[in-house]
């Protein structure tokens, strides 16, 4: 089986290797992108990604494609290879 990698693509098409650091669950309407048609009180998945420098990444939309970190305004954009 291949193995899976997951980087950020960010500004200026920087790319940082990522894994899977933990998955809470939050309310839909606490993300900065989230469903048109949510509802309030729906809870979902919400992963916190993890760079090999230790710098912590959270998701921002509900399909898990976009991510922030925490010291960061900019959306960076999940590439899977």
């Amino acid at each position: 089986m291949k193995e899976v990698n997951m980087f950020l693509q960010g500004p200026g098409q920087e790319r940082r290797a990522v894994t899977v650091l933990a998955t809470e669950q939050v309310p839909l309407e606490t993300l900065v992108s989230r469903a048109v048609n949510g509802r309030p009180g729906v809870l979902v998945d919400v992963h916190v990604l993890v760079d090999e420098h230790g710098n912590l990444a959270r998701q921002i939309d509900h399909e898990g494609l976009r991510y922030r970190f925490n010291d960061s305004n900019a959306s960076w954009v999940l590439v899977v290879s």
